[in-house]
């Protein structure tokens, strides 16, 4: 009698509640399923027709990157999508938005940040979003999208009409967003670089509802979840708990290119524990190695040799055949929890730009001739250390 009593409920009618942000306590989680408390009867389903919701235009669609300013199409594409459910709903987004027609549209910006392989363009995706993107704070504070869908196939927004999901081109021109436009947009440049698959993830966490865009490499899951570093599936299990938040589930899709709609198959529901199946453990000798390409990459820049004497710096001493010398130390929080040796390359750059962007540290760079850098990792920190000789 009940098995029978919910399956009329369920084929009655849908209540969606769609959201990137927290539900109110005693809710359902985004993307839950409600169910009404009365039954109706029947009928055979419509399909749903097109959105009509039309292609916002631009009138001077330039994007910065670095040194360059991109020009983007005036207007987006235009998505003939059934219904309205991928304007509220990530699955059904994911498949309109990250179709040919919209990747054609920003291709140009992603030509600019396609770097030599996979690695690095995730990182160049990331670091862009970080300079060029904003959270859209207002946004995530307005009621979550309420979807009703009646037995007759019919969608009706009833609650949160205009806390639509934007489309990749929409994020890049409002320059802001919330967590699933930029999971969107994020899988969007990847696949219009040709990298395929790539995968997004609606995360259930204790108070909030989430979602991030993520990419598989050597079988390692990383999150890109709107700023760098990309993170594997532990140190994201571990970042959201440093942010007063636990993961109790998520739904794993993997996108695959399509010219009309994209290609999403549903993995699977990964649990929080389970994510720490992926946890890679930064190594004393992955420390070294990051010591060594960050000297490499100042002996390249500016021809600073290196010269582990001047280690006896940190004693006070000044080596034989030096007239100055100079300790530099900075700590990366969290930074060793972070690191995979994947992304090596990325991080020694990131790292020198980050030191060389301080003004007092160039300036001791500029009058120095040799170096030797030191990282070692203390918990999930990341301490470097560089002396810097003039001889």
């Amino acid at each position: 009698m009940m098995k029978s009593f919910l399956t009329t409920l369920i084929i009655a009618s849908m209540v969606i509640v769609a959201g990137c942000l927290s539900v109110t306590p005693g809710t359902r989680t985004p993307g839950g399923v409600e169910y009404p408390s009365t039954t109706s009867e029947t009928s055979s389903p419509s399909t749903p027709t097109p959105a009509t919701t039309p292609p916002v235009t631009w009138t001077n669609p330039l994007v910065k990157w670095e040194n360059a300013t991109i020009s983007l199409p005036s207007q987006d594409a235009e998505l003939n999508c059934p219904g309205i459910l991928w304007r509220y709903l990530l699955k059904d987004a994911l498949e309109c938005m990250l179709s040919g027609k919209e990747l054609d549209v920003i291709s140009p910006l992603a030509e600019q940040l396609k770097g030599e392989n996979l690695p690095q363009s995730v990182w160049n995706v990331l670091e862009w979003e970080g300079e060029w993107l904003s959270y859209d704070w207002e946004k995530a504070s307005q009621p979550f999208a309420k979807v009703i869908i009646y037995p007759d196939g019919r969608q009706e927004v009833v609650e949160g009409q205009n806390n639509t999901i934007q489309t990749p081109y929409e994020t890049i021109m409002r320059r802001k967003g919330v967590c699933t436009d930029y999971t969107i947009l994020t899988d969007a440049l990847l696949l219009a670089m040709n990298h395929s698959p790539v995968y997004a993830m609606a995360i259930n966490l204790t108070d909030l509802g989430h979602a991030t865009a993520l990419v598989k490499i050597g079988g390692w899951y990383f999150a890109l979840d709107q700023h760098l570093p990309p993170m594997d599936l532990g140190a994201y299990y571990r970042y959201w708990e440093r942010q007063g938040s636990t993961i109790i589930n998520s739904t794993l899709y993997e996108i695959t290119p399509g010219e009309n709609q994209a290609n999403v198959k549903n993995l699977g529901t990964i649990r929080g524990e389970e994510f720490l199946k992926q946890d890679y453990t930064m190594t004393d000798a992955d420390a070294r190695n990051l010591a060594y390409s960050m000297m490499n990459v100042f002996y390249g820049d500016f021809g600073l040799k290196a010269d582990d004497s001047l280690t006896s710096l940190s004693d006070g001493r000044l080596p034989k055949g030096y007239k100055a010398g100079w300790t530099w130390g900075v700590t990366y929080y969290h930074l060793a929890d972070y690191y995979h040796p994947f992304f090596q390359e990325q991080y020694t750059e990131w790292l020198v730009s980050q030191m060389l962007s301080n003004q007092e540290f160039s300036s001791y760079v500029q009058k120095s001739n040799s170096l030797w850098i030191e990282v070692k990792i203390e918990g999930n920190d990341l301490v470097v250390t560089i002396y810097l000789g003039s001889s």
